[in-house]
């Protein structure tokens, strides 16, 4: 198996849990939001790390492998539709590791939740339809 399809597969079964857990959430219980953050920050780093992968399988130069400079590459490159979401989406990231504010954890939550776990879904799918 070319190492495109395996973070790919593993990106994928990431994000069943994601969403998995995202079907469940209420808002109300904290279990269920920590779950939630939890599994949003496994699925953020194999986005970019697969998202990486694929842009070399495509051709695409990286002029560095951070994060915030393959997701632009993917906005122009019509893998994901609003960079602004994921950039969005990366911020939250770097702040799941510092959140000690119950009420971030729930604008987090919220946004994984009502955003970030429909733009991954359309990522899944556009990079399903290149392999």
């Amino acid at each position: 198996m070319r190492s495109i399809e395996f973070k790919y597969m593993n990106l994928k079964k990431a994000y069943v849990k994601l969403k998995e857990v995202n079907d469940i959430y209420d808002g109300n219980n904290d279990i269920i939001r920590d779950s939630l953050i939890q599994r949003f920050e496994f699925t953020y780093e194999l986005t970019h790390k697969t998202l990486k992968e694929f842009m070399k399988y495509l051709g695409v130069t990286l002029e560095n492998s951070f994060p915030r400079t393959i997701f632009k590459k993917a906005y122009v490159n019509n893998l994901i539709s609003d960079d602004k979401v994921w950039i969005n989406l990366l911020e939250d990231r770097n702040s799941t590791s510092h959140i000690y504010n119950e009420d971030m954890a729930k604008e987090i939550a919220n946004r994984i939740a009502n955003e970030y776990v429909y733009a991954i879904s359309e990522l899944i799918d556009n990079l399903e339809k290149l392999l």
